[in-house]
C-alpha cells in the first residue's frame, strides 16, 4: 500500500495517510475531522539509489559513487 499526502482545506493541516487506493478518496482530516482534503503531491526520496538499485555498498554518503 503507498502512502498518500494530504492538506486539509479547512484547518491547513497537512498529513500522511498509508492506505489502500480505494480507501484514499474516504480520507478525513486527523485534526478537524473535515472531509475536504486535498492530495498533496510530493518527492521520492532516492538517497543511496543509483540506476534503480540500491547502494552495493549499503552505507551511502553525500559524493557516494556506487
Amino acid at each position: 500500500m503507498p502512502t498518500y499526502d494530504f492538506i486539509c482545506e479547512k484547518c491547513g493541516h497537512k498529513f500522511s495517510v498509508f492506505c489502500s487506493v480505494s480507501s484514499r478518496d474516504k480520507q478525513i482530516c486527523p485534526q478537524c475531522a473535515d472531509d475536504k482534503i486535498s492530495q498533496r503531491f510530493t518527492t521520492v526520496n532516492t538517497y543511496g539509489v543509483k540506476g534503480g538499485k540500491a547502494c552495493s555498498s549499503g552505507k551511502c554518503s553525500p559524493g557516494c559513487k556506487c
